[in-house]
């Protein structure tokens, strides 16, 4: 069965969008891609750019028809891209295929093997931020509060089948995100990701994808240590790399990531080689 892969940005992620696709295409080589385009400007020459490269672009637009100027004057840039989220998801599982979402500032490090796997006996994967708890707690507790706030699981990755339970989850995110896709923490929600907390309570055939390899990043490198196996591969935990989320790297993930390089010092190799081919599709949509 064909796996349905998508991403949710704005051209001025188009860099980023490009990047994970190529590591989709070296990994996942099978899987259909999406591109969920939210931006207005729809004679930008990028998204000629972005159709030859993805296997589909599917517009804001074109998702929320008649409806699309209201939805986009609720929300800032961010909210507006994760907005749409659900209504996608509910879009792609019409073709009765299991759908797989990955942040545009993803990367790809080896095949969905586990993941894919599990997803085939659940109808809702969720990847949480903390898979394990720090027994330093000076060096864990600020990421562990981090997760009471912003969500327990990490929205950058997500995985849903067809099933009846799988839809009527995808109807019930879209129909929070329509209104509520807020950054608004005083009210306890942090755009598409707080309600997910709800999801294991409401969805009883949700499961939790706990291998250390998927979705390392700043706020969890403190406990996934990265290593080298025999064949140049990185493992993370003893287990393979297969997701690196490279949240606001050129920004605030920087900086926490970079204080936690100085005890895991392969994840600077990591960083390195993504800003390097991020600079490469830079380049290619001048």
């Amino acid at each position: 069965m064909t796996l349905n892969v998508y991403t949710s940005a704005n051209l001025a992620y188009s860099a980023q969008c490009a990047t994970l696709l190529e590591s989709i295409r070296l990994h996942e080589p099978a899987a259909h891609v999406s591109l969920l385009l939210v931006n207005s400007d729809l004679e930008d020459k990028k998204i000629g750019q972005l159709r030859a490269l993805f296997d589909e672009v599917i517009t804001s637009q074109d998702l929320l028809g008649k409806d699309h100027r209201e939805w986009m004057n609720r929300y800032n840039v961010v909210e507006a891209c994760t907005s749409v989220k659900g209504r996608a998801l509910r879009h792609l599982l019409e073709r009765e295929q299991p759908v797989v979402y990955l942040d545009p500032d993803t990367m790809l490090f080896s095949p969905l093997d586990n993941f894919r796997t599990q997803l085939d006996t659940c109808s809702i994967l969720l990847t949480p931020h903390q898979v394990a708890f720090s027994i330093e707690v000076d060096e864990g507790i600020h990421d562990e509060m981090d997760s009471l706030l912003f969500g327990v699981y990490n929205l950058g990755m997500l995985g849903v089948r067809p099933t009846q339970q799988g839809k009527d989850f995808a109807r019930w995110w879209d129909l929070r995100l329509e209104r509520h896709c807020l950054d608004d923490s005083s009210r306890g929600l942090f755009t598409d990701q707080k309600w997910m907390d709800l999801a294991p309570v409401y969805f009883p055939e949700t499961r939790l994808h706990l291998d250390a390899g998927v979705n390392v990043a700043s706020w969890n490198l403190h406990n996934r240590f990265i290593t080298l196996s025999d064949d140049g591969t990185y493992l993370v935990n003893g287990q393979p790399l297969v997701l690196y989320h490279f949240t606001k790297i050129q920004s605030i993930g920087r900086d926490s990531s970079i204080r936690k390089m100085l005890n895991n010092p392969l994840a600077a190799d990591l960083v390195r080689f993504y800003l390097e081919r991020l600079e490469y599709w830079q380049q290619v949509f001048l």
